[in-house]
Order: structure tokens, then sequence, then C-alpha cells
């Protein structure tokens, strides 16, 4: 069972997971692997087939041209497993939003913390990728960019025609900071079917009515959706939430009185116990 609570003042399991809910550690299936002579694009090959050979760059800050007609230069930082370039695994993707002011270079940096939980064998080794909205965080279509269509539209099937990952929604994870907690949760409500699970994490949330054109007319059971709050925004998440919740969508949530730094809420659920990564874990490769 999943109940939406407030840790501190319901005294509840961080997200309101009891046990049966957030089981002891997963055993990570082995992901799959491709064979045969590489392709000719992206580091290792894209996604066709490959033959493990020179290490190369494990980190790439770069850019893509958008195939919409007006030549829209695409950001994003990627950061590859390390063991990408000696074996022919496939991976799920993390796409990891930044808040305002920062880029996808440099909440690459934060993102990477992330790594620990795969290090721990909570959550599958993955590649991580985030994306760049034009310093708003806002994560929409607006005059300082097409933040929104870089992403959904562009970004993350050129990721999956260039990287060796494992293919579809089934292996995408979202997770976003601050105002990009406000694009994690937006792009999960809005495109319940194009990621796998959804971490937003003290998201420097907008106002509910926002929100509720992408849940009307669905349940609870549409979305797989978790969130945390801190300090600085805790009260905006938790707004959200008894909102959604009014309108039928239980999002589950936990405060947690931490500073607003996106590794300080990943150490946190490492101290937990990693609730959040193995709500992650549990719906990838999941039908959608």
């Amino acid at each position: 069972m999943i109940t939406s609570w407030v840790r501190g003042r319901a005294q509840g399991p961080p997200y309101g997971f009891t046990d049966a809910a957030a089981p002891s550690s997963p055993g990570l299936p082995p992901p799959p692997a491709t064979t045969g002579a590489p392709a000719t694009s992206g580091p290792g090959g894209g996604n066709a087939t490959c033959d493990p050979g020179p290490a190369g760059p494990l980190r790439l800050d770069t850019q893509f041209t958008a195939e919409d007609g007006a030549g829209t230069a695409v950001h994003y930082s990627i950061s590859l497993p390390a063991d990408y370039y000696s074996t022919c695994r496939q991976y799920p993707v993390v796409y990891a939003l930044h808040g305002k002011t920062q880029s996808n270079v440099d909440f690459l940096d934060e993102a990477l913390a992330m790594r620990t939980a795969m290090a721990a064998g909570v959550l599958e080794t993955s590649i991580i990728v985030t994306p760049d909205s034009y310093q708003t965080g806002r994560w929409e279509n607006l005059d300082t960019g097409p933040a929104e269509n870089n992403v959904i539209t562009y970004l993350i099937p050129y990721v999956e025609q260039h990287y060796r990952v494992r293919p579809g929604p089934s292996y995408r994870l979202l997770t976003g900071f601050s105002m990009g907690g406000h694009g994690a949760i937006r792009f999960g409500l809005k495109y319940p079917g194009m990621f796998a699970a959804v971490w937003s994490v003290d998201g420097a949330m907008a106002g509910t009515e926002d929100y509720l054109p992408f849940v009307r007319g669905r349940s609870s059971g549409d979305f797989r959706i978790i969130a945390a709050g801190g300090r600085l925004n805790g009260d905006r998440v938790e707004r959200l939430v008894d909102d959604l919740a009014r309108h039928g969508v239980v999002v589950p949530y936990d405060h947690q009185d931490l500073d607003h730094e996106f590794v300080h809420f990943v150490r946190e659920d490492e101290r937990l116990g990693w609730p959040a990564m193995r709500y992650l874990q549990r719906n990838l490769g999941r039908a959608l």
C-alpha cells in the first residue's frame, strides 16, 4: 500500500512505503548484450551491435541539431558507465533535470551522486543524461527556447539512436531538482507513458492549476511518481501533493529536513535505506 506522508508530522515510513512496498535490495537481472561489428554513430556505436573496443570518454558535454526546421541546438551532458567501452551491455537511462540558473554541464556533477546507488547494487547501472533548459529551469516551450520539445521530441530519440541503451520508456527514469523537480513532476504527469518512474526532488512547483489538465480523467494507478521536499520548497511540494490527492492522484511524498542541494537528498535516501532508488528500480522494465 502506498499513501501520502510527511515524515516528522505523520511519523510514517519514507514516502509511506510499507515493507511490502519497499522490499530489500532487488536482485538485478543481467542486462542484455549485443554482438557483432560496431555501428558507426555515437560512442560505442548506438543501439545496433558492438564489439568491445578502445576506451573513450565517459563524460561528454555536447550538442546536436534538432530536425525541427529551425536548426535548434540541443545541448546535453552524458555520463557513461565505467564498463561502457569494455562490454556490449545495454543500459537504462536516467534523465536528470536541472534547476533555475543551472545548465546541463554543472548539474551532471550533482546527478552523478546517483552512481552511489548503482555501485551499491540498488539501482541498475545506467547512463545519466542531463538536458538543458536555457537557464530557466521551467522545462516548457518558452521565448527563451523550446526546452520541453528538446527533451521529449528530440533528445530522447537521439540518445536511443546514438548510445547503447535499453530502448523504450520501460527503461527510462526521470528525476529533477528544484525547478527541475517541477519539470520532472510535470513531465511525469503530462507524459505518463514515457518514463518508467519519476523522482521529483525539492521541486519549485508552480500553482496546482498548471498540473490539473494532465490528471483529469486519470487516477493514481496511471502514474509512477514520488516526490521529496526539503527546507526551501517542501511547503510548495506538499501543497501540490495534497491538491493532486484531492483530485484523485496520490503522489507519495516525503519531507526531509535538508538544505537545497540535490546531493543531500541522495545521501539521505542512502541513510534511509534507499527508498527512492528502490522505487525507481522496481519500476524499471514494467510494461508501458
